[in-house]
């Protein structure tokens, strides 16, 4: 009765040390567990556990507090710093809202808002190669990368400005990790 005891907390040990090994944070890969008991007669039993440590990425990313956007469009900078540990991946910066208190709900996305006027804009990312992505969609890539530095983005307005005065919006950037 002794031996079978004994296998049986041997077994629920190692079924419990099992699923905490799996059931790991995120920035642990899971790894391997061997359960080796050495004998029946003496009732011992061992659990190697073993996981491979991976360093979370880590970046910096400040933007400005604010645009004034102009005719033709105003170009902005946001700065990364810190970046490391991407693993192959790259920043993805994307747009989740333009909406800011205030504003009605028949204000479409990607406008600036004065009384019952509305000024669309779009966003154009550059990337450091030259090339440039306009967005005028919530969700969608404005632009990428993977090292420290500074990157241009432009507001532009899409159409003329139906009323003089100051007109108000938001913008709400993401910044996601992607392989």
């Amino acid at each position: 009765m002794k031996k079978a005891m004994a296998f049986c907390l041997a077994a629920m040990m190692a079924a419990g040390m099992t699923t905490s090994a799996f059931a790991a944070a995120k920035d642990v890969n899971p790894g391997s567990v061997i359960f080796d008991q050495d004998s029946f007669n003496n009732g011992k039993a061992s659990v190697e556990l073993e996981y491979d440590a991976v360093a979370e990425p880590t970046y910096t990313i400040t933007i400005p507090m604010g645009v004034q956007l102009v005719k033709g469009g105003t170009t902005s900078t946001f700065k990364a710093e810190g970046i490391s540990n991407l693993n192959g991946g790259k920043i993805v910066l994307s747009i989740t809202s333009t909406r800011k208190s205030g504003m009605p709900d028949d204000c479409p996305d990607f406008a600036l808002y004065r009384g019952h006027n509305y000024v669309p804009y779009e966003v154009q990312g550059f990337y450091k190669d030259g090339t440039s992505h306009f967005v005028s969609e919530l969700n969608k890539e404005v632009m990428s990368f993977d090292e420290d530095g500074e990157y241009r983005y432009r507001v532009i307005p899409s159409k003329i400005i139906p009323v003089t005065g100051t007109y108000w919006g938001n913008i709400t950037f993401q910044f996601d990790i992607v392989e």
